[in-house]
């Protein structure tokens, strides 16, 4: 017998289920092309050249139709229905809904710099060179005294990686005498070493390699703790031992890179321990990352502060201070840029920190620092569990409501750093408390019983878990706009979600009270989860008890599960044909379904309605029955002492009958 699957609604994001209603979907294993290269040719090449010669000849006709030159209208009406498309073709795996961006003056100012920055770009070169000389002096002043990196020069960059390379040719000539004179012939001898912690961005480390012409041996990945510490900071320990053996295999180590905030949970490194390595075999040590925009707040947490005593560092003002198009900064001794059309980059910086002034900035970076903590503070008031990753810090009492299986199926974990104020929330949906590491179950030794059952027995399975917090941060971006969440994965964890409002905070200008209102809507959504993962079992039981249909476990749908109808003809039927009609068949039930799900989606609609408008008429005929007096505060008490009311003046509730439609009294 063979099983072919479909998906109702496949067209739309299917969600969990609440206690109103269910969805039932229809999904299985993919069916097998007769050959694995004519299979490809239909899939992917005939559809690509299909579009590739549709986009051609809507050029050509374009080009006849225009070839005079369009009018300014037709030119914006035409970009605005390009960019309207881009959004429809993005992925759906992760949707977000439409949002005009926030943008204050200061945003319209940074604007209005890359209009100036092409205006300059056509004068006159020796005026360019004196302009851009002030520009980038006021702007890296501005920018050291501001982030506490004091005695530094800056080197602006659209592509926050181009920092790191241009810091790495720095250390290379600081290292090699001869680097200039001599290339890499003068490393052939004892190659360079680059360390680079596996929590770092990905690729950060084979770019820079490639753009230097190094070969990827001289990238070394150093591994994140897994004993002692944060699971996403880098071993110090493994990281000495790595350095003693390269300098035994007469390697030259130069630089070291870490992350004062991961780009998955911002977790910061042990600066200080850094700075001690560093100094003892002589590396470079540069940082990155979003934390260190806490070095402009009145108190710096101390793991951030150790950012100070660093040689390099890569800021990104443009997106903490919320200036659209504005460049990444690198500040260290003798780091600077010749040209004078990457100088003229820093535009958009200098006006913005002209428009802030001071004051502005750290009020706008304290809020978004705020907003993380208001945010984590109400994810622990959920019951939820603040879980930390450091073994010596003071143990957090668990409130618990309810009993330990509910706890199970409803908890929302938090991904903290116990030693640093994070700008960073990294959360997610899980079933049961065990099972991600110590890291993230610090508090648990050996296996827990509930009910007789250990507890790892009523654990969903990883793939699945993570299609259920994809749906949940697609439904909290869809109800609240204004708090954007990022979808990330870990090894470990799996998919979570991260609210990082360094980020996004100055383009939605999210507010406290936007947390609030995502918290809300989060205990909402938790209902329908908790409902939907407890009647799993209950709807593979009612498909398994049916003799035609089949209970198919599908990871990456994040609902009830999927269901499939297998009439009694097609049961030994293994042909071409027959799976053809088996297609047939499930898409016709498909679409009926989908109309009675519409329709009675209808009833529902309109069966609310007319409750309504009944409640409120017995609602007037009660208060006209009983008198105004009785609704009166202290007065009603006298009034029903003195006259009871009527035992018959009781608003009675109402039934809905979904067969019939017909409304009737409780």
């Amino acid at each position: 017998m063979m099983a072919t699957t479909h998906t109702l609604g496949e067209n739309f994001p299917v969600t969990p289920v609440s206690k109103e209603k269910d969805i039932m979907a229809a999904t299985g294993p993919k069916k097998k092309s007769t050959g694995a290269d004519d299979g490809f040719q239909k899939m992917f090449i005939e559809p690509s050249l299909k579009q590739l010669s549709e986009g051609l000849e809507d050029v050509m006709k374009q080009m006849d139709e225009y070839s005079n030159g369009q009018k300014l209208e037709d030119i914006i009406q035409q970009l605005e229905k390009i960019i309207v498309q881009g959004d429809e073709q993005t992925s759906t795996e992760f949707p977000r809904p439409p949002l005009m961006q926030h943008l204050d003056r200061t945003a319209h100012l940074a604007m209005l710099g890359q209009s100036i920055i092409a205006y300059l770009s056509i004068l006159d070169s020796n005026h360019v060179r004196r302009l851009t000389t002030r520009i980038i002096s006021d702007t890296t002043l501005w920018l050291s005294r501001l982030f506490r990196f004091d005695d530094s020069s800056a080197y602006y960059h659209m592509d926050d990686r181009e920092g790191l390379v241009r810091v790495c040719r720095l250390a290379l000539n600081s290292k090699y005498d001869k680097f200039n004179s001599d290339g890499f012939n003068a490393l052939y001898a004892k190659p360079p070493i680059l360390y680079i912690s596996a929590a770092s961005r990905p690729g950060l480390g084979q770019f820079v390699c490639a753009q230097l012409g190094l070969p990827l041996s001289s990238l070394c990945t150093v591994p994140c703790n897994t004993m002692f510490g944060s699971q996403h900071t880098m071993d110090i320990a493994s990281l000495e031992r790595l350095i003693k053996d390269d300098i035994a295999s007469s390697k030259t180590p130069l630089l070291v890179v870490a992350n004062v905030g991961t780009p998955m949970a911002g977790h910061t490194d042990n600066l200080g321990r850094l700075r001690s390595i560093c100094d003892e075999n002589e590396l470079w040590l540069h940082v990155n990352g979003h934390n260190l925009a806490t070095l402009s707040l009145s108190t710096v947490p101390s793991s951030v502060l150790a950012a100070k005593r660093v040689n390099s560092m890569t800021l990104h003002p443009g997106t903490w201070l919320g200036l659209p198009g504005s460049p990444a900064v690198s500040l260290a001794a003798g780091l600077m840029s010749s040209q004078p059309q990457e100088r003229l980059c820093a535009l958009p910086i200098w006006l913005g920190v002209q428009s802030l002034g001071y004051n502005g900035i750290v009020n706008r970076l304290t809020h978004a620092a705020s907003l993380s903590q208001h945010l984590s503070q109400r994810l622990n008031s959920l019951g939820a569990i603040n879980l930390t990753d450091k073994k010596e810090a003071p143990k957090k009492e668990l409130k618990l409501e309810g009993s330990l299986k509910d706890m199970f199926i409803q908890t929302i974990q938090v991904f903290a750093q116990t030693d640093t104020v994070s700008p960073v929330v990294v959360f997610k949906f899980d079933d049961a408390r065990e099972g991600l590491g110590k890291e993230f179950a610090a508090y648990s030794e050996g296996n827990t019983e509930v009910d007789g059952e250990e507890e790892d027995s009523n654990r969903l399975p990883k793939d699945l878990l993570n299609s259920f917090n994809k749906w949940l941060g697609a439904e909290l971006n869809r109800r609240v706009a204004k708090v954007s969440l990022e979808l990330v994965e870990g090894e470990q964890e799996g998919v979570c979600l991260k609210f990082s409002p360094m980020q996004s905070a100055p383009y939605h200008g999210t507010t406290s009270e936007d947390i609030d209102h995502l918290i809300e809507e989060l205990k909402e959504v938790l209902n329908d989860l908790d409902y939907t993962i407890k009647q799993r079992s209950t709807f593979k039981s009612l498909v398994e008890d049916r003799e035609n249909l089949i209970y198919i476990e599908d990871a990456s749908h994040a609902g009830l599960g999927a269901v499939q109808f297998i009439p009694d003809y097609l049961k030994k039927e293994d042909s071409e044909a027959g799976r053809k009609e088996l297609i047939s068949v499930n898409s016709d039930i498909i679409q009926r379904l989908e109309i009675v799900l519409e329709s009675m989606s209808e009833i529902i609609r309109k069966g609310i309605e007319e409750a309504v408008k009944e409640l409120e008429k017995e609602n007037e005929n009660k208060l006209m029955e009983e008198g105004v007096l009785r609704q009166i505060p202290l007065m009603s008490a006298f009034v029903n002492w003195w006259s009871p009311p009527p035992k018959e003046a009781v608003i009675k509730g109402r039934t809905l009958n979904l067969s019939s439609g017909n409304l009737l009294p409780c």
